[in-house]
């Protein structure tokens, strides 16, 4: 027992005397220019590895003033790439442990080297340094030479980058919102739409409309016409084989559809609609069709819905059939 405490005891203070050394000469090979001491040195010197130094040093033993440099704009360009390539190599992930031999490789306070690792780089770019840096590309100023005017990015790719991140994070003057159309101007485009539009032609139309209403963009107005079409227009046989023709070719890309055949994707969906409830339709009602157009009777519900409850009958042949049966009175009709 007494062994193994001295024992120790002697790692102890063989350990206590290294880091003596190795703050001493750490020390030494300190550098008031770049504020840092030369630790690469410092491990050749011991014969030991750099991490195995960090650990060993002692700030309370030290004389060198630590840095404090608590906004990223305090840091040098040579300070950031020294302490993304020390973290790089030597670290990976950081733990709250390890930041402790950042900090006393950089002789930086520890929760400032954590803020310069992790500030993204649209967030070093000030609003100040975005207009000049403006200013200096429409003077004709080459990357490279405005990187020598801001070194503190690292390098011309980061300046770069943060250039275009910082436009693209930058508060700038919202978009106008879109002019709302008014019931007034929406009569006023029906009209013109009723006047002038040709199925597969809506040059005239769109003409018409843009002399209208010069204040609205061409795709508002086209926007607009789609939809006065999709609720104004009947959907005929022939657009009924169209779309049916192109779900073939296409599937049911509505948005491609639409292009083709010059009308708005939901009214694509409606005509796909339409045709199917049309090859399904039968005739002759079964039992099962008129005990649930029975109960939609009794219960208050609409030809819309008994349609859509049934799948294989029109609007128009469901309105018919409940007033038939509504005549009727009866529990059954033949």
């Amino acid at each position: 027992m007494e062994q193994a405490l001295a024992a120790d005891d002697a790692r102890l203070q063989k350990r206590a005397e290294l880091s003596i050394r190795v703050t001493q000469m750490a020390d030494r090979t300190y550098n008031k220019q770049c504020g840092r001491c030369d630790w690469e040195l410092v491990a050749r010197d011991m014969d030991m590895p750099l991490i195995e130094c960090l650990r060993l040093f002692d700030p309370s033993l030290s004389t060198v003033p630590v840095r404090s440099l608590p906004n990223i704009t305090n840091w040098l360009a040579d300070d950031i790439s020294t302490l993304k390539s020390l973290v790089l190599e030597h670290f990976g992930v950081v733990t709250a442990d390890e930041w402790i031999l950042v900090s006393v490789y950089m002789n930086v306070e520890q929760a400032d080297c954590y803020m310069a690792n992790n500030t993204r780089a649209y967030q070093r770019m000030t609003p100040g340094m975005y207009k000049e840096i403006t200013q200096h590309r429409n003077n004709g100023l080459q990357w490279k030479d405005i990187f020598e005017l801001y070194p503190i990015f690292g390098s011309v790719q980061v300046l770069y980058y943060a250039y275009r991140q910082f436009k693209k994070h930058a508060d700038f003057k919202p978009k106008a919102k879109p002019i709302k159309w008014s019931d007034a101007d929406t009569c006023r485009l029906k009209e013109l739409v009723q006047t002038y539009y040709k199925p597969g032609n809506r040059r005239e139309v769109l003409t018409q409309a843009q002399m209208g209403f010069p204040n609205r963009s061409q795709q508002s107005i086209i926007n607009k016409i789609k939809q006065i079409r999709c609720k104004t227009s009947d959907i005929s046989q022939s657009d009924m084989d169209r779309v049916n023709k192109l779900v073939g070719a296409y599937g049911k890309d509505w948005e491609r559809i639409g292009q083709e055949i010059d009308v708005s994707p939901l009214r694509v969906q409606r005509i796909w609609t339409r045709y199917q409830q049309q090859q399904k339709v039968t005739l002759a009602w079964t039992g099962d069709e008129l005990d649930i157009l029975r109960k939609c009777i009794d219960d208050g519900v609409g030809m819309a819905e008994a349609s859509r409850l049934i799948g294989t009958k029109t609007l128009s042949a469901c309105d018919a059939k409940m007033r038939t049966l509504k005549r009727a009175g009866k529990q059954q009709y033949y």
